[in-house]
């Protein structure tokens, strides 16, 4: 990986964390990759699945801070 050119700027950090985003992204895809010996499973499905479980975990947490905000303001 080519380093910017910034003298006065330590990015290396950056590249550490960038380095990691990119090594959970490429086992998030490897995970629904589609070389196993059954074709026939529907690999949207599944993304569909775990983005539901993960939205949904989201959204409770949402609620919960929505919740309390509203209790902080009423007093």
């Amino acid at each position: 990986m080519a380093r910017a050119n910034i003298s006065s700027v330590d990015t290396s950090d950056g590249y550490k964390i960038a380095h990691q985003g990119k090594e959970r992204k490429i086992a998030d895809l490897a995970k629904y990759s589609q070389k196993d010996d059954n074709p026939t499973e529907q690999i949207v499905n599944a993304r569909k699945i775990a983005f539901s479980t993960l939205n949904k975990e989201k959204l409770k947490k949402k609620a919960k801070l929505a919740k309390a905000s509203r209790k902080k303001n009423k007093k």
